[in-house]
């Protein structure tokens, strides 16, 4: 019997376990491509596109069972199997393949060097600002080229808590531009960032801006002023009240600060610092102390949030984070004050009224960070020898260990990443990089890493953990997966 003839005694079964084997490579095709698209692996598609091939081949084969020879089935079988393997294949590895870093840049500026900063709004929207030692600066736009800002060195630059506006402070005259494509595409000189319309300039130096509306502060012949301009029609102020000669700025939010400050911060120092100009505005009067006035009316709100004699810290925070909350919360304004044997007590506002108040910390040499509504303290209790941190938030009346009972009782750490006010990231014995909230200690995210043996480090900075190891890499970096691959 010729090769191209059908046995005449081919055994009943043999069509069925054809079906078997087209059923089972179809299902692993369907798993290999679920796993792809949820994991985002380009990988999948080729086993993909192969199981189903074969499966759409075998599956052919079987059907077909005796009605043509046995090499035409075989043939179209094969041909079926191909022609599908190569369908899904191409267009999805094509689909999934790396391109270069230059090719995924949406700007391109010249490296940091030491000194430079970067400012971004808090919210994560809108452009980020980078600040170079030498006083020069970039504006650098989501799908726009870099544009500079024409700035002295002397000028302070923030941008707004919404990303929509540069405020540029020179001397005593402020200027706010509109931020609409972060770049001067019109490539026209103007001294707006976006190439469009003039800024507003008002006499003063900023408070905060929240919305349209901003809070400046002015002194002329010795009388101080404080008022509210509307920057869609800043020809007239909203309103104007008196201030006191004698002022002084709020602190740094999101920085490390001596909790018993040296000297008394400058009016711009948190907004030079930050890069981020406050939505909040708090004002110094040395009768009173701080307050919190309304940006539309220039009332004062709520009670004095911290006395002018107290040795306090104060600064304006985004609120902490809520998974229950479906609502966004406005910002916050935190003060820690140190009694005279360093023990700490810190405090929460919202439009002046109290959210909550800490217990006095143990005394100690403390240095405080105030930041997504909570006050993180690291230092040396009095006493003892050890440093450590200590936590003050909104889920109880007493400092804490950062992270809480849940962090304490997990199993053993081996590195730590980075720590702010919103998250700690650290990795474990399993070669785990895990995230966990600063206050309860919930686990936010685990990751693997590569070489759990690997000695790692790391840092934490806008909400972004950078964690490096010690493997030495050959193949280039893949901007598709953020990692270097062995």
């Amino acid at each position: 019997m010729s090769e191209d003839q059908a046995p005449a005694d081919e055994h009943p079964t043999d069509a069925a376990t054809a079906l078997g084997l087209a059923v089972v490579s179809l299902a692993l095709a369907g798993i290999c491509a679920l796993l792809g698209d949820h994991f985002l692996l380009g990988a999948r598609a080729p086993r993909v596109g192969v199981l189903a091939g074969t499966g759409l081949g075998v599956l052919l084969l079987a059907l077909l069972g005796r009605r043509l020879r046995r090499r035409t089935r075989r043939l179209l079988a094969g041909a079926l199997a191909l022609v599908v393997a190569l369908a899904l294949t191409v267009p999805a590895v094509h689909a999934s393949r790396v391109g270069s870093l230059e090719s995924a840049a949406a700007a391109e500026i010249a490296p940091l060097g030491e000194g430079d900063k970067v400012a971004s709004a808090p919210n994560g929207q809108g452009p980020v600002l980078v600040r170079r030692a030498d006083g020069t600066a970039q504006l650098v736009g989501a799908g726009a080229e870099a544009s500079e800002v024409e700035a002295a060195p002397d000028d302070v630059l923030a941008l707004s808590s919404d990303g929509t506006r540069l405020v540029q402070v020179t001397g005593e005259v402020t200027r706010v531009h509109e931020l609409g494509g972060g770049s001067d595409a019109a490539g026209d000189g103007s001294d707006a960032p976006d190439g469009g319309a003039a800024p507003v300039e008002p006499p003063g130096r900023p408070l905060a801006l929240s919305g349209d509306t901003l809070v400046l502060r002015a002194c002329e012949d010795g009388v101080c002023r404080v008022r509210g301009v509307d920057l869609t029609a800043p020809d007239e102020p909203l309103w104007t009240v008196m201030d006191a000669e004698e002022t002084r700025g709020p602190d740094q939010a999101g920085l490390a600060l001596p909790a018993r400050a040296e000297a008394a911060p400058g009016l711009l120092d948190a907004v030079a610092a930050t890069g981020v100009s406050p939505s909040v505005p708090p004002r110094f009067d040395p009768a009173q102390g701080w307050l919190q006035i309304d940006a539309a009316t220039g009332f004062p709100v709520g009670r004095v949030l911290a006395p002018a004699d107290a040795d306090c810290r104060i600064a304006a925070t985004p609120a902490p984070p809520d998974p229950q909350s479906v609502q966004e919360q406005g910002p916050l304004v935190l003060t820690v004050c140190p009694g005279e044997d360093g023990a700490l007590t810190a405090a929460a506002f919202r439009d002046g009224a109290p959210l909550w108040e800490s217990a006095p910390s143990p005394a100690g040499d403390w240095t405080v960070r105030l930041e997504a509504g909570r006050v993180l303290a690291s230092g040396t209790e009095a006493g003892t020898t050890t440093e450590g941190e200590i936590l003050a938030s909104e889920h109880g009346a007493y400092w804490i260990a950062p992270g809480g009972d849940g962090v304490a009782q997990a199993e053993a750490f081996t590195a730590r990443i980075g720590i702010d006010g919103t998250r700690m990231v650290l990795t474990n014995e399993a070669g785990q990089p895990l995230a966990y909230d600063t206050a309860t200690g919930t686990n936010s995210w685990t990751l693997p890493l590569e070489d759990p043996e690997a000695e790692v480090r790391g840092s934490l900075a806008a909400g972004t953990a950078v964690v490096v190891d010690e493997t030495v890499r050959e193949e280039s970096l893949d901007p598709r997966g953020a990692r270097r691959r062995a």
